[in-house]
Parts: structure tokens; sequence; C-alpha cells
């Protein structure tokens, strides 16, 4: 106990002055009043006191002087202010971080069968510690730390909001946003008497997490941390994807990997389904740190939408619940629109693109057509036609492009070659897969001169004979014509023109129908399956129901995915108003999985160790004084009541 008013001998001095004074008083002799009355004697025969009366008449007085004198000692105690040790340190300011990643969400060391806790209840119980054994001149900030950072309670003294903010505190599915979420908790706390750091985590982080800590130790904030880890058995889905057979469009397969990232062997049930009906369940036992990948193939392509969850005999073996489910989602296949300029000679291209069948939309067009521009791809065979003046922007395939001198070709002509050899070319290239241009014979053709950025898929003793160009649209030349070489009549010919077709099919809008994870993310709405022209907003509808709107530029908007599910973007203007795509969002970090603690590995200073909460004070209400005057008032209305009840008189 300590005194933060008057000192101790100030408070003697005030008590013996005033004592002594209440004292003095009731040493002064009470005058009576003199009344006349008849025949006296008989009065005082009835007024005279027995000796017992006079005996309680004087303790009276005495009691009376006793309860005056513990009055003047409240209210002297009260000047002085008496404060627990609690209350007395110095003033206090502490910006509570709790860590409220997706690994928070497993299981606790205190937790049990009959009462399971979580990481992130052990973290809200030890925040509240903290907040209730605040003292008067104290006040405490909450954050949150999550992909995105929030406060939870701002600074202030009131212990009950503070404790309001942190029940509302909940595990995410992704990363914490430490950095950012410390270097808000260094600004709000600062410039503030007693400016300190006290980080609640589980030590499960991802490299930047594990840099945000180390910069919060050796930062100019004091900074403890208090850790609250526990099991860290773990299976989860890693990966999941569906998509198509490229040579069996009408198919589907699916992909699952599951990981195992506890130190146990577990074993798992995989179950995956489209549109509701189970298509494939897989029981998979797994070592310790096994990765598995379960393929399901020949699936129906009719089915769009796709879901895989995890399921165990021992659900503790599973972990946290957000990583054991997955979804992906197969955009609707439309024909890919083809258009052909060529004068007729060439059959062996227009059988080529026939083959293809309902994949391709095959039309005969005229460079002259002003609606070239709607297609996907644009192939130019012209022969012994010049090129149109202007080439249509979007995909195009040009043969001999530089046939003659004044061709709007945009990749420029380096020389002309007689009877060219092709020597070299990029087998890796998804253009020439399976394609071997070996031994083939050429009458003729142009070499080209690249720019950076092209890339040279065929050269002739070096020199680049086939050329790609990628920009918003892919630009392919081939410098030399199909009649006046034996190309079309050999297997690569039609290889060449199928990879082409691919190639550009995924380029198309609706061949990426999947998102990470993540708190802001660029997406092309091409990529999504809507044609851009003309939409400036977007409505982006998530797992939860609520739409939420999207400006777009440039044909990409920015999405805020925080839970995985299947996403529904919708147009909300211009020609496509009203069309709509889905895109499957996924927890795609495997960090976030992992229930492990990085804190032993990086040897932190014992003293950044966050000790036990501090003691509640004794009154949360106010300081002693406030009870010693209530006491005092207490003790007036005694002696009120009493006197006018004549005890005391």
């Amino acid at each position: 106990m300590s005194w933060a008013g008057w000192s101790l001998s100030q408070l003697a001095v005030l008590f013996g002055v005033g004592g002594g004074a209440i004292t003095l008083l009731y040493l002064l002799r009470m005058r009576r009043r003199k009344v006349v009355v008849p025949f006296a004697a008989l009065w005082e025969r009835v007024t005279r006191d027995s000796e017992s009366r006079k005996i309680w008449r004087r303790l009276r007085r005495l009691l009376s002087w006793l309860v005056q004198l513990l009055l003047l000692g409240l209210v002297v105690a009260a000047i002085g202010d008496p404060r627990t040790n609690a209350w007395v340190r110095d003033p206090m300011t502490v910006a509570i971080v709790v860590d409220a990643s997706a690994s928070m969400a497993g299981p606790s060391e205190a937790s049990t069968d009959d009462a399971p806790l979580r990481r992130i209840d052990a973290a809200r119980e030890r925040a509240a510690a903290q907040v209730r054994g605040l003292g008067p001149s104290d006040r405490a900030v909450v954050i949150v730390a999550a992909e995105e950072v929030s406060v939870a309670s701002p600074l202030s003294g009131d212990i009950s909001a503070l404790l309001a903010g942190i029940e509302t505190i909940e595990p995410t599915h992704g990363e914490a946003d430490l950095s950012r979420a410390i270097t808000l908790a260094g600004h709000a706390v600062r410039d503030n008497p007693g400016a300190q750091i006290l980080l609640l985590t589980d030590g499960a982080l991802d490299v930047a997490g594990a840099s945000a800590l180390q910069a919060c130790v050796g930062g100019p904030t004091p900074c403890q941390i208090d850790v609250h880890t526990g099991p860290a058995d773990n299976v989860a889905i890693t990966a999941f994807a569906a998509r198509r057979y490229p040579e069996a469009r009408d198919k589907l397969e699916v992909l699952a990997e599951v990981q195992n990232l506890g130190e146990q062997p577990a074993t798992v049930t995989l179950d995956v389904t489209a549109d509701g009906v189970s298509v494939g369940r897989r029981a998979l036992t797994l070592a310790p740190g096994e990765t598995r990948r379960e393929v399901l193939s020949d699936l129906d392509a009719a089915r769009s939408r796709f879901e895989a969850r995890l399921s165990a005999d021992d659900p503790a073996a599973l972990g946290p619940r957000f990583d054991d489910v997955a979804f992906a989602v197969v955009p609707p296949l439309s024909p890919l629109r083809v258009a052909l300029i060529s004068d007729g000679t060439n059959l062996f291209l227009d059988a080529a693109l026939l083959n293809l069948g309902d994949h391709v939309r095959l039309d005969a067009a005229t460079g002259t057509d002003d609606d070239l521009a709607e297609y996907d791809l644009v192939v130019f065979d012209l022969g012994n036609n010049p090129l149109p003046a202007q080439l249509p922007d979007t995909h195009i395939a040009v043969f001999d492009p530089w046939r003659f001198e004044d061709s709007p070709f945009p990749i420029e002509k380096a020389r002309d070659v007689g009877r060219p050899f092709l020597t070299e070319q990029a087998r890796k290239h998804p253009l020439l897969h399976y394609v071997v241009l070996k031994d083939i014979n050429i009458g003729r053709g142009t070499t080209f001169a690249l720019q950076p950025g092209d890339e040279a898929l065929v050269r002739s003793l070096g020199d680049p004979i086939v050329v790609l160009r990628e920009d918003e649209h892919i630009t392919l030349g081939v410098g030399f014509d199909p009649r006046q070489s034996d190309f079309p009549m050999r297997i690569a010919f039609p290889l060449f023109i199928d990879n082409l077709v691919r190639y550009v099919e995924q380029r198309t809008p609706g061949f990426v129908a999947s998102a990470p994870l993540g708190l802001s993310q660029a997406l092309g709405l091409a990529d999504l399956g809507l044609s851009p022209e003309g939409i400036g907003r977007v409505e982006v509808t998530g797992p939860d129901g609520v739409p939420q709107t999207r400006p777009v530029e440039r044909g990409r908007f920015r999405m805020r995915a925080l839970v995985p599910g299947i996403y529904t973007i919708a147009a909300l203007d211009g020609p496509a108003a009203g069309a709509q795509v889905e895109v499957a969002v996924n927890q795609a970090n495997p960090d976030a999985s992992d229930l492990h603690s990085v804190l032993a590995a990086m040897e932190l200073p014992e003293e950044t160790s966050a000790g036990p909460a501090p003691e509640p004070a004794p009154l949360t209400e106010g300081p002693l004084w406030t009870a010693l005057m209530l006491v005092a008032a207490g003790l007036i209305a005694l002696e009120w009541a009493t006197y006018h009840r004549r005890v005391t008189v």
C-alpha cells in the first residue's frame, strides 16, 4: 500500500490537529439555561439522575467523540489517496496483437476431449487477463492480425469495451499479416507512457510472419510474445483442380493433392463430388510429411462444380477444418471461332481445321471483312494474294507473310532465303509438341528480324523462320508457303494446326476458372469467361451470399476473397450486362496448414517471453479514497439516525 496524495507525515499532522480540535470541543462544559419553576424541591427529585445513568451519559459522550475521530481518520486517509502497488506503478499503454491466422483454429495444449480449446480461445483468455489487470492510468488497444489487419477495440482504459472487442476475434482462412499489425501497434502506443506490444500467437508463421516478429523484438517499442501452441497433427488438401482433356474435350479429369503435415501417420478418406453427386472416394494412408496426388479420370464434361472433402475416424488427425475442403469450377466450353482466309488451293489446311470437329467453328472469310476481330483466331494462307492492309485485332497466324515487300505484317523481314533448311526448333514450346520438322523440303522462304519479346520457334541455319510474338493477342508468322513445301503431307502439319488451336484456346475467355485465397487480387474478365468490352462494373457474390460491386479498369477488377468457395461474377453494364461466370477460390498456401511453431528455431531473447498477466486491481470502478468517503458518509448517516432516535443525545 502506498499513498498517492499527501505523505504519511502530512496526514499525521492533519489528523493530530483535527483530533485535538474535536477533543477540545468535547471538553467544553455545556451551559444550561436557567428556568424559574415553582416548588424547585419537587422538580429536583424528579430530575435527579441515578449513578448508572450518569455513567451511561459519560460513555455515550465518549462514543460520540470516537465516532468523530473515526470520521476524521477516514477523511484524512481519503486525502492521502491510498493505492495498491498495482495502481501506483508507472502508467502502461499496451497494444495487444492477436494472431488470427488459420493455424490458430488448431487445438491448444490445454485442450481435452471433454473441453476442447482452440489456440485462438487460449489467446483470447490471455488477452482478457491482460485487460483485467490494467490499472486506472493504464490503457490498451486490441489489434487483430489476419490477412486484413483490423482493430477489435480502440485505445481505451474501458475494460468492458476492451473485453467485448476480444470476444469477437475468430481465426481466418489464411496467413496473418503480422508486419502491418505490428507496425500499427507500434504507431498506436508509440507516444504514450509505458508503451509496449504484447503479441499472442501460436508461432506457426510463414517467412513474412517470422521476419515481422524479429522486427518487433528488435524495434523501438518493447515487444513481448506469449505463445499458445498445441498438437501439430494436420492433414490438408493442398491442391485441387479440374480440367478437360485436350484431346477429348467431352471428358474431364480431377486432381487432388493431400498432404500430411503432422508427425504421425494418418488415415483419411477423400471424397470428391460433382454438382452434389459423388464421383470418387479414396481411402489414403499417409506417412508423416507425405504428399499424395489422386487423379479421377474420364468424368463427364457436363459436370461443372467440383468439391473435395477429407474425413477421418479420428477427427484430431485432420486438425483445423478450414483446409479439409476445396472447390473447382470447369467453365463451359464453347467452340473456338476460327476464320480461314485462303485462296482455296491448300486443302490440307482446311482438312486439318475441319478434323478438330465440334471443338472449332470454322468460317471462310475474306481479308476485307470488318468483323474479323470478333473471331478467336484468324489464319491467313493467301498464296499469291497479298495480305489486307489492316490486320484484325485478334489472334492471327500467317503463312508466308513477306511474299510481297509492302506486307503489313508487324514482325519485320530479315532476308529472303532460297531452299531454306529447318535446322533448329523449340521442342518444349506448346506449339511444337509432337511436331518434328526435320528434313522438310521448302522451295523458298523469308527469315524474320526479332524484336525484344519475340520468340523464334524454328530456325534455318540460325535465322528465325517461324516466330511468335505474344502481346494482348498472339501473332504467329511462318516464313514459307506450305504449297511450296512438303510440310502439308507430313504428320507434323495437322499436329501443328491442332497445337495452334489449343494454344489459342488456353488464352481465350473461360480457360482459367480458379483464384487463390487473398485479401485483394486482380483478375481479368477475359480469363474468367466474360468479354471485357464495355464493362465498367461487376458484382462479386461469395459463399456468404452478400454481393459486392467492383469497378473494372482495362478489363480487370480486384476481388476480395477471404473464404474458400465458389464466387459468382456478374457484369452490371455493357453489352454483356447480366452475364455470369464462376470462379473457385481455395487456400493455395500450404504454410497456412502447417501447425508447427517456428519460434524455437528463431532463438529469441528470454526477456521477450511474456510472463503471467498482471493481477487485477482490488477495485475496478475507482480508487480506494472513494470507498473511504463512502464509509464516512455512511457513518454520518448512522449518527444522524441515532441522534434523532435520541440514542446518542
